[in-house]
């Protein structure tokens, strides 16, 4: 019997909350809504550190951070780490990616830029759409579009590093569009195919400023969004890094205002329902080529975003749930039941040992999470997680605040009711009671009457982090 296809769509910055099917009533995203029906929605899946590059790393290798090494945005992925396209390619699978991967740092775009070199991580087939890589994406505008060269690539003039101004697009050249047709492209070749595939499709952009195209420019009414929640005075009793984020802001002018803000959402409400639609575009081009019945299809995110909750812009470093906690919904043909919502707790490491177990493929030595198979077929005495372990250090989201992120570190362990976060070398952390302040306002950490169980929160903490260094294969990487 052919192995099971497998396609892994994976978002950025995406909010559990930013899709219909977790609960948004305003937010329009049918497609994935409807796939939802028909597989498992996992409401607690989370994410094992607060930003792309150390996420995705986590992701397709199955191991945490302060393992594979890739601990903040700027560290490349080590070569020698064994990833999930690498592992599939070696039992026959064909592997490809679109979009974006970031196992490497971003670099701005270059016109004369090389195409990636293939085998790349594992992946037989790469279609990047971002920094110097992204050369493939600009040349298609270029030679469809050359009055929006400009948007997607510079003008010229545009300083290196500086972020381009890719507004005003239509659907056909949008990276988004592209990126999905690319992937479209490869299922349509691969049905003629007696290999199965492996199949990356992911984008970018779901971290502001967001740019949709201009059919969805207009979707949402900024007036009707709700506003994230922070309250006056919340920042006193939090870590001092918090505060110091926030006046970062207000001195930087960053911070937006209500207007700014609503405006803010609203494309960013829009970049989600022009991604649902991108989403059920490659879901209608699986069914067409009749290999919807054979097709393993997740679709999750790399991290969460902030969005001024808790008076914090964008993502890290902080462990609140509107950052680590992720949606992640699979399907899979014969296995999961549709319309299944699943509460146990499970971590992004855990993608990788499920997808091979899906395959027949046996984990390599390394990995650190684990199956859940049996937890999304509903077996007996399947079970999800005790805790999830979250992590960052020394992040460049406090340098892009201009704060020194010299000696910053953040580990974090999450039980069904608790979360406790600890700051290695620091006289401070934070504990929270999540059964009766799921908004996590009320730091417990220094509460006298809240000792025991802190101290419970960081042995099992210090557990489960002492834990995943075990088993590690031989590394020449230096962290």
């Amino acid at each position: 019997m052919k192995k099971p296809n497998i396609i892994l769509f994976l978002t950025d910055g995406h909010r559990a909350e930013a899709l219909g099917c977790y609960g948004n009533r305003l937010l329009q995203t049918p497609n994935i809504d409807a796939f939802a029906g028909e597989g498992a929605r996992l409401r607690r899946a989370y994410c094992s550190h607060t930003v792309c590059m150390p996420t995705r790393a986590s992701i397709f290798t199955g191991r945490y951070p302060h393992c594979h090494g890739v601990w903040a945005n700027g560290i490349t992925l080590p070569t020698d780490e064994v990833t999930l396209p690498q592992v599939l390619a070696e039992h026959g699978y064909a592997t490809f990616a679109t979009g974006k991967i970031h196992f490497e740092p971003q670099q701005p775009y270059e016109k004369y830029a090389p195409i990636v070199d293939t085998p790349y991580y594992g992946f037989q087939e790469v279609h990047l759409s971002e920094n110097r890589r992204g050369v493939e994406y600009v040349r298609f505008v270029e030679e469809n579009f050359p009055e929006l060269v400009k948007h997607v690539a510079g003008d010229g003039e545009t300083p290196p590093g500086a972020e381009v101004p890719r507004h005003g697009l239509p659907e056909d050249a949008h990276d988004l569009q592209w990126i999905t047709d690319q992937a479209i492209d490869f299922v349509g070749r691969q049905a003629q195919s007696d290999a199965p595939f492996f199949a990356s499709c992911s984008f970018h952009e779901l971290i502001p400023p967001c740019r949709p195209p201009l059919t969805f420019m207009d979707m949402y009414d900024p007036d009707d969004l709700p506003l994230p929640e922070a309250k006056g005075g919340e920042l006193v009793g939090k870590p001092p890094y918090q505060q110091a984020c926030y006046d970062a802001y207000l001195r930087r002018n960053t911070h937006p205002d209500e207007a700014k803000l609503r405006q803010v959402l609203a494309t960013y409400y829009a970049q989600a329902s022009f991604l649902d639609k991108q989403f059920g575009r490659l879901m209608a081009a699986l069914e067409a080529q009749g290999l919807a019945d054979n097709t393993i299809v997740l679709f999750t995110a790399d991290h969460g975003l902030m969005l001024t909750d808790h008076h914090i812009w964008r993502h890290g470093p902080f462990l609140y749930e509107q950052v680590i906690n992720v949606p992640m919904i699979w399907r899979v043909p014969g296995e999961t039941a549709g319309g299944t919502v699943l509460e146990e707790l499970v971590e992004s490491v855990d993608i990788m040992p499920t997808l091979l177990d899906l395959a027949g493929v046996a984990a390599p030595a390394g990995v650190q999470g684990r199956s859940i198979r049996g937890l999304l077929a509903g077996a007996a005495g399947a079970a999800g997680r005790e805790s999830v372990l979250v992590q960052d250090r020394e992040s460049p989201e406090l340098l892009a605040r201009g704060i020194d992120p010299t000696g910053f570190s953040i580990l974090g362990i999450r039980t069904a009711d608790w979360k406790l976060n600890h700051y290695p070398g620091r006289p401070y952390g934070e504990l929270y009671d999540l059964k009766n302040d799921p908004g996590e306002f009320a730091n417990l950490w220094a509460d006298p009457g809240y000792v025991p169980k802190r101290m419970e929160m960081e042995r099992l903490l210090f557990e489960r982090y002492l834990a995943a260094r075990d088993p590690l294969p031989v590394r020449t990487h230096e962290w």
